[in-house]
């Protein structure tokens, strides 16, 4: 950790961005259960895999003070060397009696709310379990969605937010420096996952969202996992980093490698072409004020042959998770149309190249600041030679 970054003012700054978001939009009280929202407001994570999973821990965010943590009752200690107001949590899930857990719970929120000088009768919510959902219901809670609060809030990052992106971009070039070390013939797609994990680890990382690391026919169509399979001479190898680093920042990155020492197929080049010049061409597009239709609009066109196969979308955000805004293909429907890209939004540009049926893949990639001179690469990493 960068003995510079002072994580009280990240974390201020933070749930100052929160707050405005909500004063902006008149709401009172957000009632937070996603894990990255819950650090982005308080600081605090616990368990974060496994919190994704259940309603075990939530924040109340008044849009003035302090919030209050309803936190893991065995993990209060460590939540409060970080947050000021740490309550337990009265969590519904497995137990005999979910609704009359949950009832209690609604009861504890109503009190909360109250507490701090909110009307108790309405919520901003980002997830919430069925029982849950029930119970604030009953008690004549109305509910609202908290999502455009919490995107508007994230979208520009703070400088300590900034500094700790480029903490994590170093560490993300090394975890693909020991990637790209270990592939070699015989080396299985598992060996290569757990060379990004142990790396990502011992650098006080905190773990990886995805499995994605495949070669040879593995890499076509996109969206296969790691698998036992042992890589060959001249396979295609990629990665997508989908790396949960330091403080919990998430970096997806990827890179397409060419195993062993030999010469690469005209069809291998011509791939790795393509992906490599879509995505250098993209990437001079990303600047300050240019809405995200623009964009879409301005975006160099793939080959016919590789639009069936074509990723999700082109760019969206990065932060604590995968963020908003995005951009989706031409062809697509626009997500964020009238969105504008504006300095201090962290971004990933990214794009998959594979024809139907081909046996090649390859995914390209890189997470990016938005600055007053454009796209500035956060894990400046070299392409494969022996591809471009």
């Amino acid at each position: 950790m960068d003995p510079d970054l002072d994580l009280a003012r990240l974390r201020a700054g933070r749930l100052a961005r929160l707050q405005a978001a909500m004063r902006e939009r008149g709401v009172d009280l957000c009632l937070l259960f996603n894990e990255p929202n819950i650090r982005y407001a308080t600081g605090v994570s616990t368990m974060p895999v496994w919190s994704e999973t259940t309603f075990v821990r939530c924040a109340l965010v008044p849009a003035e003070g302090v919030p209050i943590l309803f936190e893991h009752p065995n993990s209060i200690h460590r939540a409060r060397l970080i947050a000021p107001d740490v309550r337990p949590m009265h969590a519904w899930e497995f137990t005999d009696d979910p609704e009359g857990e949950a009832a209690v719970f609604a009861r504890e929120i109503a009190d909360a709310a109250r507490e701090l000088g909110a009307p108790p009768d309405r919520l901003a919510v980002d997830r919430l379990g069925t029982p849950g959902l029930l119970a604030l219901l009953g008690q004549g809670v109305a509910l609202a969605d908290s999502s455009p609060i919490t995107c508007a809030a994230r979208e520009a990052k703070t400088p300590e937010e900034i500094r700790l992106l480029q903490l994590n971009g170093a560490i993300v070039s090394d975890l693909l420096t020991a990637f790209r070390a270990a592939i070699a013939p015989g080396v299985r797609e598992r060996d290569l996952l757990a060379v990004l994990a142990d790396g990502l680890l011992r650098s006080g990382g905190e773990y990886l969202a995805t499995s994605t690391v495949c070669s040879g026919p593995n890499t076509n169509p996109w969206r296969a996992e790691a698998t036992a399979r042992a890589l060959e001479p001249g396979d295609l190898v990629f990665v997508d980093t989908d790396a949960v680093g330091i403080e919990g920042y998430f970096f997806c990155v990827s890179r397409t490698f060419l195993c062993g020492d030999v010469r690469p197929t005209p069809a291998q080049r011509d791939v790795y072409r393509v992906a490599h010049e879509w995505l250098s061409r993209m990437l001079e597009l990303v600047r300050p004020g240019v809405r995200c239709g623009e964009l879409a609009e301005r975006a160099p066109r793939l080959p016919e042959a590789y639009r069936h196969q074509r990723y999700e979308v082109m760019v969206h955000g990065i932060g604590l998770e995968e963020e908003s805004p995005s951009v989706a293909y031409p062809e697509d429907p626009q997500p964020n149309p009238d969105r504008v890209l504006v300095e201090g939004m962290a971004l990933v540009v990214e794009v998959y190249a594979g024809a139907v049926e081909a046996r090649d893949g390859v995914k390209l990639g890189e997470q990016v600041l938005v600055t007053g001179n454009g796209a500035r690469v956060l894990a400046p990493f070299p392409y494969d030679p022996a591809l471009l």
